[in-house]
């Protein structure tokens, strides 16, 4: 009764939230919306063990759940979903923006997410302010994409390679072959994680940003309007809870450079107001250095766990390697693996891996030194350079974070092990020699059984 009582409860406060027209009930009750989307959009729309999943799918589900619409989403590439909506064959995508090439053959409902469109560039590359820096230069993009046509239209002598997907426009700029790829900020940092582009970073943004929207054939005005009011019904925390599931960054703000010009332009004519002038200045300069550091941050930290992503390590361990051999000082490192991991995603799917990871990641950081130097190699492999330490401590620590992740109530799984492979430097020593050293002592403690450490003292080639 109780459970009657809160179905029938649940449902009048969602007849109480939409107020659907006569003509849209019926629309709504005799209709089978067929929806048509690409999977290769990271975090927006993504295929995950088989399922569609992202952003823009949490928020068409609250859709249909709210409108009780009958519908199953079509999986296709994006020049197959332009086509299908142009022409009739599918009723609505659930992820793109408006603009007037599209308004020519569909309709579009209100925005319901807004993010950045970025520039990813190779690390080596410093702070870009302006769109100007990129003339002349070869810029990567999905073709068709938003980022696209935008470019194409406000900038049409610019250098453009169109390609398949953001993962493409992003490997070409890694192996220098662009030197910039543009997208959504959400959508660059994603891949750029998930595919460990360890020599890419946002750089900077563009003068634009994108509005997520539902874009629908023509004939679908009643649904584009009973979609629009779900989208008044859909709070800030709750959306503010979907961004958090999918997107592990934030975005410091700054102003334009068409702004900074304004105001340098009016202070040279009101002389009267240069102190105001100076002030603005100064204020622009301390938002930009904040700027700066943030895309600072985002190309060294790895956006899941929050620790150093390769990169980083990379030149840490190099930066270490030169001052313990300058001032003859020990320095050892320890890299694990978790084991079993892909049992794990297979079994729980990749979301519990994601917080199996973050939870591993606090639980190591509360357990080693302040002045060690803890990161994410990439997937399941972790890494700890550990200053002024000799082997036989570095093993008294890989130990001691050994029996921790053993004995530790996990949340989802309960029970997590990792392999260890544990090394000191030698004179002869490169970054490269003593990490390849550590990952082979690491494999060799999966063939010896897994959890368990296979170090300089008991490795036998």
């Amino acid at each position: 009764m109780k459970k009657l009582l809160l179905l029938l409860c649940v449902s009048l406060i969602y007849a109480a939230e939409v107020n659907l027209t006569k003509d849209e009930s019926e629309f709504i009750k005799t209709h089978t919306v067929k929806c048509i989307t690409t999977g290769s959009w990271a975090p927006f729309n993504t295929v995950e063990n088989g399922k569609l999943v992202g952003i823009s799918v949490d928020i068409w589900n609250i859709i249909k759940k709210r409108l009780h619409i009958k519908s199953e989403c079509l999986i296709t590439s994006w020049p197959n979903v332009i086509d299908a909506i142009k022409h009739q064959r599918a009723d609505l995508t659930i992820g793109t923006s408006k603009l007037p090439s599209r308004e020519k053959f569909a309709i579009f409902t209100k925005p319901y997410a807004e993010f950045p469109i970025a520039i990813a560039t190779k690390n080596n590359v410093g702070f870009i302010g302006s769109m100007n820096f990129l003339k002349n230069k070869k810029i990567a993009v999905g073709k068709n994409y938003t980022a696209d046509l935008l470019l194409k239209k406000h900038y049409p002598n610019f250098q453009i390679i169109e390609v398949e997907n953001v993962k493409q426009a992003l490997k070409l700029v890694s192996e220098g072959k662009a030197y910039a790829a543009i997208d959504i900020m959400p959508v660059l940092v994603y891949n750029i994680n998930k595919y460990s582009f360890a020599n890419l970073k946002i750089a900077g943004k563009t003068p634009w940003k994108f509005e997520l929207r539902f874009m629908l054939s023509k004939n679908n005005k009643l649904l584009a309007s009973a979609i629009n009011k779900v989208i008044d019904t859909i709070t800030p925390q709750q959306k503010k809870q979907i961004y958090k599931k999918w997107v592990h960054v934030t975005y410091q703000e700054g102003y334009s450079l068409k702004e900074i010009l304004s105001v340098i332009f009016i202070a040279s004519i009101i002389i009267g107001l240069l102190c105001v002038y100076i002030f603005s200045l100064k204020k622009e300069i301390k938002k930009r250095k904040l700027l700066e550091k943030e895309l600072q941050k985002l190309s060294i930290i790895d956006s899941l766990t929050g620790i150093f992503n390769r990169y980083k390590i990379d030149m840490a361990l190099k930066q270490q390697i030169s001052y313990a051999k300058r001032n003859k000082t020990p320095l050892s490192i320890i890299f694990f693996d978790i084991d079993h991991f892909k049992k794990i995603n297979d079994n729980h799917g990749h979301k519990i891996g994601d917080e199996i990871l973050m939870e591993l990641t606090e639980l190591i950081k509360n357990n080693v030194r302040e002045y060690d130097i803890f990161g994410r190699w990439g997937g399941e492999e972790f890494i700890i350079i550990l200053p002024n330490t000799d082997l036989i401590q570095a093993l008294k620590v890989a130990e001691k974070l050994k029996n921790k992740i053993e004995s530790y109530p996990f949340k989802y799984i309960h029970h997590l092990t990792c392999s260890f492979g544990v090394t000191e430097l030698t004179e002869d020593d490169t970054s490269d020699s003593i990490v390849i050293r550590a990952d082979n002592y690491m494999y060799e403690a999966k063939k010896r059984g897994r959890n368990r450490i296979v170090s300089d003292l008991n490795y036998h080639f």
